[in-house]
This record gives C-alpha cells, sequence and structure tokens, in this order.
C-alpha cells in the first residue's frame, strides 16, 4: 500500500498520454512545487458527477473514480493569464483503497498498484488508427503537448487514441478500467466506425 496525493479532475487521464492544467488554487500549486523540488506525481482521478455516483468503498469519497493514474510533470510555464500552466504524462494505474481530505483541501489516498499491461506489438489493421494519431498531433493544441508519435504496441497506442479522442469521460473511464489493450483498441475502432470516421 501507497499514500499518494490526488488531483480529482473532470477528465480521465491515461497512461502514456499527456494532459495540460492549468494551476492556480494554493492546495495544487503547493503540490505542484513539492512535486518538482522531489521529482515525484501525484494520482489523476476522474470526478464523478450526477447520478452515478455511489458509494463503493467505506472510507472513500463517492464522488472519486476508484481507479486512477499516476501522473508525472513534465513540463510547466507561467500563462499569460498569470496561472501556472503544467503538462502531466500519465504512469501507473491505481486503486483506491481508502481517500481523505486534509485541513487545505488537498486529497490524499492510499492505492493499490495495478500490474502493467503487457507489450503487445501493433497489429495490421491497427494501420488506420497510427494514421489517425499522426494527424491529431499536428492540430496546434496537441502539438504543445510533444508527444512522440513513435508507437509500436496496442497499449501506449490505444491509452493516447482514448486521451485525444473526444468521447465522454464516463466512457473513457470504462477503456481505463479495462485491462486488456487489445480489448481497448478494439472499442476505439467501434467508436470510430459509429462516428464515421
Amino acid at each position: 500500500m501507497t499514500n499518494i496525493p490526488l488531483f480529482p479532475l473532470n477528465t480521465v487521464l491515461f497512461p502514456h498520454a499527456r494532459l495540460p492544467l492549468q494551476i492556480f488554487e494554493p492546495r495544487y500549486l503547493d503540490l505542484v512545487s513539492h512535486c518538482l523540488k522531489s521529482d515525484t506525481g501525484f494520482g489523476v482521478v476522474w470526478l464523478r458527477q450526477g447520478s452515478e455516483v455511489i458509494l463503493k468503498k467505506p472510507g472513500v469519497d463517492p464522488r472519486l473514480a476508484e481507479m486512477g493514474t499516476y501522473a508525472k510533470i513534465v513540463d510547466w510555464d507561467s500563462l499569460p493569464n498569470g496561472h501556472l500552466g503544467i503538462t502531466i504524462e500519465g504512469q501507473e494505474k491505481f486503486l483506491i483503497e481508502e481517500s481523505e481530505q486534509q485541513a487545505n483541501k488537498l486529497h490524499t489516498a492510499t492505492i493499490e498498484w495495478l500490474a502493467a499491461e503487457p507489450f503487445i506489438a501493433l497489429p495490421d489493421h491497427a494501420g488506420e488508427l497510427t494514421g489517425l494519431l499522426e494527424q491529431l498531433i499536428q492540430h496546434p493544441h496537441v502539438a504543445a503537448l510533444n508527444i512522440n508519435p513513435d508507437i509500436r504496441d496496442v497499449d501506449t497506442l490505444g491509452c493516447i487514441l482514448a486521451q485525444l479522442l473526444p468521447i465522454d469521460e464516463a466512457i473513457k473511464y470504462t477503456l481505463l478500467s479495462s485491462m486488456d489493450p487489445l480489448t481497448r483498441l478494439e472499442q476505439l475502432m467501434d467508436f470510430l466506425d459509429e462516428m464515421g470516421a
């Protein structure tokens, strides 16, 4: 068991994927400062909203999704609006065992790390997905994240695409919860077929 600080978001973060954040609340400015000085990270968990909120575990905030992704800060900058801009990259997935909110309103949690997904080489039919990713990372907002386009495995491709595509967060969380990268890739292909992509 490990205790880590949490950063609840309305967005799901996937391993291998990157996400830009604007930091302005004191609790998170302190957290980012500590992480940069100590080369540590924090857990990103999806902040559930609405009627689907169900308390699954005693001692865990019912608004927090049970599974999250550990994040490291890979870039930071001062933004024109005076906020701190950071780019985070997802690392390992974890399950929350117990969570609490500190006096400064920062959430922390005792977690269990989940095993890394296996390396599976990209199948032949994944060519259209790698092509889609190459198009996505040329978009100015995505290009600023400096994503490495040299993707060689199913897990990395599926996670980065799931992060970037305009998918409902509840569906993204279902994709994150899958421990089979091939299943996740097939679900993404089904989603794109429905979109007519």
